[in-house]
């Protein structure tokens, strides 16, 4: 079986294959001598819907891509999970991430070993050229795209996606 024909697997990165949420909140502290807001998640666009200022976010972003990829710890499980899903399927990594991040991202796939065919920058994750069979995702605006192509959605568990209960998809707590 070719390898183009194997059904695909999209996975995201962040607060699915690493722990960015607390980096995000680490540097907002470092860059505004404040307390991150109680019940405020940056993650899955709760920085851009926030009160927060425009050039904040901006700074988060920026200094989340250019220096935090490195350091993101790995969720325990996720590469020996892939490397078994990998045998079935095609994994392609679908990430929101700015394209320039790209260097970075490749990096950190690689010093953690996760076994993967494409990498993907986009907010449109469902309009890649890839026939998408399962995804994992924490978003829930990219849950809700994947689910509109009636793909298979598994939701890695996070404070922000818990209104999410439909019965298509599957909540996972980890790997």
């Amino acid at each position: 079986m070719s390898s183009m024909s194997r059904p695909c697997f999209a996975v995201d990165i962040d607060n699915v294959l690493g722990h960015a949420e607390p980096e995000v909140q680490r540097l907002f502290q470092e860059l505004t001598g404040t307390s991150w807001p109680m019940g405020l998640y940056g993650s899955a666009g709760g920085l851009d819907t926030s009160q927060l200022k425009r050039e904040v976010i901006e700074e988060i972003f920026s200094r989340f891509h250019e220096e935090s990829i490195p350091r993101l710890p790995l969720f325990p499980g996720a590469k020996q999970a892939l490397a078994v899903i990998h045998r079935r399927y095609r994994i392609i990594i679908v990430t929101a991430r700015r394209p320039y991040s790209r260097p970075q991202t490749l990096q950190w796939l690689a010093s953690h070993g996760i076994p993967f065919d494409a990498l993907y920058h986009t907010e449109e994750k469902t309009e890649i050229p890839e026939t998408i069979t399962a995804a994992i995702d924490d978003h829930p605006y990219h849950i809700q795209g994947y689910r509109a192509l009636g793909r298979q959605v598994f939701v890695m568990d996070q404070p922000w996606n818990r209104k999410i209960e439909h019965v298509d998809v599957i909540r996972v707590k980890g790997w």
